[in-house]
């Protein structure tokens, strides 16, 4: 198997409200596997298929540019740019 390239988190946005990530995903990279401890939000920036693995199995998540979802802390995964192009993400992550 070909070992995937990893994603990179550029902060660009830290405060006592909000963190903000742009998230680049290079064609066939990954993020490795993470927990996130806080809530969270993610503005995708392209129409892509990226594939989630979790404690649950393997899903592919559809994104729509500009259509926004929320996740509760907690969720642990590895994320996955199996696409023949580049996958941009913003991520917005609520702290309490």
């Amino acid at each position: 198997m070909t070992q995937l390239s990893l994603f990179t988190l550029t902060n660009q946005i830290e405060n006592d409200k909000v963190s903000v990530n742009h998230l680049f995903f290079p064609a066939h990279s990954q993020t490795q596997w993470h927990r996130h401890e806080r809530d969270y939000v993610i503005v995708p920036m392209e129409d892509a298929v990226l594939r989630m693995e979790s404690d649950k199995g393997v899903q592919d998540a559809v994104l729509k540019r500009g259509q926004c979802y929320y996740r509760d802390a907690g969720v642990e995964h590895n994320v996955i740019n199996a696409n023949d192009f580049d996958v941009t993400l913003i991520e917005i992550e609520i702290k309490k």
